[in-house]
């Protein structure tokens, strides 16, 4: 099978991400009525109709969804989602839960989720707050990396138990060092967005915030925009890692409505070409397509403004049919 599509999706938060997520999800199914699997270290998939979110009591949903936001010891779940391998929650010892990685299940090389069907599709949402669970579990494990040494320090409070009785708890608690930041970027930059693209499907999804970091040459402060990964080393460097990176935006203005009210319209849009800040005009924020000279020229002939608008009826998935045109047609693309 060819390599996984990979696309990024950065913005502020309430740009339309997760929407975005749900929509393509919907796309992909009635497309070709593969699932898609969703690992969230966000707060939620709230944006996404309950309905198409799978669970013993909704087997018809479309997206098999896990958070991992508060997941303790992260790494190797992780990687073990790249491989295919999804969670379940099993009774452990004293009859509390644990978390039980299962393998996959493979037919003809796709892997096979809930209900028996094929997973077309990965989401991984959050790709700075990934990176904050990565952050979380190193200061929970007072982990020392390289040659920085976590700076720790103890709060102790009064606790009473069921039986009435007062006793002192302690807990220590740490901050991170440098290498920490440095550990954790190149784990997702290095380790789990690559191992993504190779996953044996048709895409790979990632969502992010927006952030200005820092310039390697300058190492001046804020001067450059880009995904939020954590700290801000990494801003300029997350683009390149991805097939296709679209920046999402909103514009809120106010309308005087025919009863003489005034009513609040929202704009939202994916941009595929490099556009100014709003305040910062002289910055932009970066975008990439990977497509050949002709079809970036088909691309913008198709939406003129250098984005894809997102309305209540359509999305992303305008793109991803701009893509499937490109493969049902090549002699015609060939020729452009």
């Amino acid at each position: 099978m060819k390599r996984a599509e990979t696309l990024l999706l950065y913005g502020e938060s309430d740009t339309g991400k997760s929407a975005q997520l749900g929509k393509i999800a919907r796309w992909h199914f009635d497309r070709t009525g593969e699932i898609s699997r969703l690992i969230s270290a966000d707060s939620g998939w709230q944006s996404i109709p309950d309905k198409d979110i799978y669970s013993p009591s909704n087997p018809e949903g479309i997206i098999e969804a896990w958070n991992v936001q508060a997941l303790p010891d992260p790494w190797a779940p992780l990687a073990a989602v790249t491989e295919g391998e999804w969670p379940r929650v099993v009774a452990g010892p004293e009859g509390k839960l644990k978390l039980r990685m299962v393998k996959p299940v493979f037919k003809e090389g796709r892997i096979i989720g809930a209900g028996d069907r094929v997973v077309g599709q990965y989401f991984f949402e959050g790709i700075s707050t990934f990176g904050q669970a990565g952050m979380q579990d190193h200061l929970r494990a007072q982990r020392q990396i390289g040659q920085d040494v976590v700076g720790k320090f103890v709060s102790t409070f009064d606790e009473e138990g069921a039986d009435g009785k007062t006793s002192p708890r302690s807990m220590t608690f740490a901050k991170a060092g440098q290498s920490h930041y440095g550990q954790v970027q190149d784990w997702i930059l290095l380790d789990m967005v690559p191992r993504t693209g190779a996953m044996p499907v048709e895409r790979v999804i990632w969502t992010g915030h927006e952030a200005k970091g820092t310039d390697e040459i300058t190492g001046m402060a804020n001067s450059v925009l880009g995904p939020a990964t954590v700290g801000k080393a990494t801003v300029d460097r997350t683009v390149q890692k991805f097939g296709h990176t679209f920046h999402l935006d909103v514009d809120t203005s106010f309308v005087m409505g025919a009863d003489k009210s005034q009513k609040i319209v929202r704009t939202f849009r994916a941009w595929f070409v490099k556009h100014p800040d709003k305040v910062l005009t002289k910055m932009s924020w970066p975008t990439k397509v990977s497509l050949d000279i002709g079809r970036s020229t088909e691309l913008l002939k198709r939406f003129p403004g250098g984005f894809i608008p997102l309305t209540v009826e359509s999305g992303l998935e305008q793109f991803l049919e701009f893509l499937q045109e490109a493969r049902v047609e090549p002699a015609k693309t060939a020729n452009r």
